[in-house]
């Protein structure tokens, strides 16, 4: 269930980030960079996928079943610009996790550390995790309000039916792979 999910949050990711890649060359490393920072949000937000993602799918999740959900131009057109400023706003608190995650360690590792600063850092981390794990909602709320009364009543039903799809799709990855392990 989380992983179809976390897939497809970063094969969003990369792709409209690779829109705005040149070179090929570019783009691998931007793909590499960008799993790397989707591993990142993924083990540091809070249970995001399971708990809100489940019943609130995104704006990019949205724009992927527009046609499903009959969007207009002016639709579309909020929906993407909510998963783009979505996707910056995200990668820049993967970022600032990284940093201050990165800057306890340094400071934990000095011979005779400053208690106080030790404890900076570890609020500093815990607020770059606590940014991640609500970073999303708002885009994924302000996309849920963009629909019309009978859009929202098909967003739900299909939703419930992604997640069902997820689900079983996960159960047969879990017999298969214990099979593999037997």
């Amino acid at each position: 269930m989380i992983k179809k999910a976390t897939l497809f949050a970063l094969m969003s990711l990369i792709f409209f980030l690779s829109l705005n890649t040149v070179k090929s060359n570019a783009m691998m490393m931007s793909k590499i960079k960008m799993m790397k920072l989707m591993k990142i949000f993924k083990r540091h937000n809070l249970g995001f996928l399971p708990v809100f993602y489940r019943f609130h799918p995104g704006p990019n999740w949205v724009l992927m079943h527009a046609k499903a959900l009959n969007l207009n131009s002016s639709q579309i057109k909020q929906e993407k610009i909510l998963t783009m400023e979505m996707m910056h706003n995200t990668i820049k608190g993967v970022m600032r996790f990284k940093k201050a995650l990165k800057q306890y360690k340094m400071d934990a590792m000095q011979n005779n550390p400053s208690i106080s600063k030790l404890i900076s850092d570890v609020k500093a981390v815990g607020n770059a995790e606590t940014y991640l794990g609500y970073v999303m909602i708002p885009f994924h709320i302000k996309g849920y309000r963009v629909l019309y009364p009978s859009q929202k009543s098909l967003y739900h039903r299909l939703a419930k039916k992604n997640w069902i799809k997820t689900m079983q799709m996960m159960r047969k990855q879990k017999i298969q792979k214990t099979k593999m392990m037997h």
